[in-house]
């Protein structure tokens, strides 16, 4: 797999292949033609059409499924809209449990050409977010 690893962005980001869904105001959408995840939020081929339940800067959550059936791995974050464009929802995290953020760290050290930026991207950070100046 590639990993993307533009100078705007604060983590490497990884395409995986997995269910994810995005829900705000009562409102879901399901992807299940994969993700690209970063630790910072996640990316997905979602239509929203003109629900403006999806508009930028909504809170929204956000749940990526591991592994299915009895012994179920769910990463789930509280985020919000970033960007709404046919066919591609972005969301930023916002929040992250500690096994959320356990499961998401170590899905994107798996998946990464490169886990050696990937760790010193996550010492470089306090959680999701920039240490404040």
């Amino acid at each position: 797999m590639t990993s993307q690893t533009p100078k705007r962005r604060d983590f490497i980001r990884v395409p995986f292949n997995t269910e994810a869904e995005v829900t705000a105001h009562d409102r879901t959408i399901r992807s299940r033609d994969g993700i690209d995840v970063s630790m910072s939020g996640l990316r997905l081929s979602a239509d929203t059409g003109d629900d403006s339940a999806f508009e930028e800067g909504t809170p929204c959550s956000a749940r990526i499924v591991l592994a299915a059936g009895e012994n179920q791995v769910v990463i789930e974050a509280t985020g919000e809209i970033r960007r709404s464009e046919p066919g591609s929802l972005a969301v930023k995290f916002t929040g992250l449990d500690l096994d959320s953020y356990q499961h998401l760290r170590q899905l994107i050290l798996n998946n990464t050409d490169e886990p050696e930026k990937a760790e010193q991207e996550f010492a470089a950070h306090w959680g999701i977010r920039k240490p404040h100046s």
